[in-house]
């Protein structure tokens, strides 16, 4: 089996390219950041934009059998403020990977990083992946065009794809505890440890939500969790051998969590001396909780990771590392 992942530097790309590996596939990451401790197991590497004429030769070259499209920009707040950036990498480019594909004897399967932002505000939780599509920001319009796009190219050219709805991604590697978010990440396990660990402030983004608590609430899937769902995404697609289409999964647990809760988990924990409240940050839902009962029959993929101590554990044995190399 051969595998491209793009963007397989970044904080989700790298557990998919080490999930890949370790399945026994021939791995090829492009990426134009380049974090050196994620390319310890990998193979192929070009450091480049994955939409430039250079990448996609090689793409077409490998004759990969799944490409993971990771790559993108991903950030609520500032998709709001620069949308041009967001259709631009996230559509455009996306546009021009698919068209340097669509017409190979043996098309690869496109396994594409979607979100559950594509659902906006719900009706109701959980979410089923037949729930309205309403998106709120920039960034889950792109994730939902995409979608599309990839449903028209399923129709006219026979290039099946996969969109994973991942809901919050969270934690990290935690057998090697070698992989995770960057410094820096916006998301909250990521924000509170950071303030925790280096004793700055942390401010929670908005406790005037509709919820019994105040705080945003989310489904916490572990990002080792989303990487095996493209193994039993593949596995799926090699046993099944459905008619090409996009088929599409939410990876989440069912279940949410409140910001109120990983906040006092952290400082019960760990200790988090300051701290402080803020207006709400544009475009988030109060609640975005998964139905994922489809992943679960179909791909026969369960969750063994995404337990709110697990994921706070292993983020914290990820940043205790990475922390004390700057």
């Amino acid at each position: 089996m051969k595998v491209v992942v793009t963007g397989g530097c970044g904080y989700i790309g790298s557990h998919v390219a080490r999930a890949f590996q370790q399945h026994g596939a021939e791995v090829f990451v492009i990426d134009y950041a380049l974090r050196s401790h994620t390319l310890k197991d990998i193979k192929h590497f070009r450091h480049d934009d994955f939409a430039s004429p250079g990448s996609l030769d090689l793409i077409r070259s490998f004759e990969p059998d799944y490409i993971v499209h990771c790559a993108g920009t991903s950030l609520v707040g500032p998709s709001v403020t620069d949308p041009g950036e967001y259709y631009n990498n996230n559509i455009a480019k996306t546009i021009l990977m698919l068209n340097a594909i669509r017409d190979l004897p043996v098309k690869p399967t496109v396994m594409f990083s979607s979100s559950a932002s594509v659902y906006g505000e719900p009706d109701a939780v959980p979410i089923p992946e037949t729930a309205r599509l309403s998106p709120i920001s920039p960034y889950g319009n792109t994730k939902y065009l995409t979608e599309v796009i990839l449903g028209d190219y399923a129709r006219a050219y026979g290039m099946s794809s996969i969109c994973f709805r991942y809901f919050n991604a969270a934690g990290a590697e935690p057998m090697r505890r070698d992989l995770g978010q960057e410094r820096g990440a916006t998301h909250i396990v990521a924000r509170v440890l950071e303030s925790s660990m280096l004793n700055q402030q942390f401010t929670l983004n908005g406790d005037d939500y509709p919820t019994p608590d105040g705080s945003c609430i989310r489904d916490y899937v572990h990002v080792w969790d989303i990487a095996q769902a493209h193994i039993k995404g593949a596995e799926y697609l090699e046993t099944a051998r459905p008619d090409p289409a996009c088929h599409i999964f939410n990876l989440g647990t069912n279940t949410g969590i409140s910001n109120w809760e990983i906040i006092n988990f952290v400082k019960e924990k760990y200790g988090l001396p300051k701290f402080a409240v803020s207006e709400r940050r544009a475009g988030d839902p109060a609640q975005l909780i998964a139905d994922a009962t489809r992943a679960k029959e179909i791909l026969h993929w369960v969750p063994e990771y995404s337990y709110l101590e697990t994921i706070v554990t292993s983020a914290y044995f990820w940043y205790l590392t990475s922390l004390t190399k700057h």
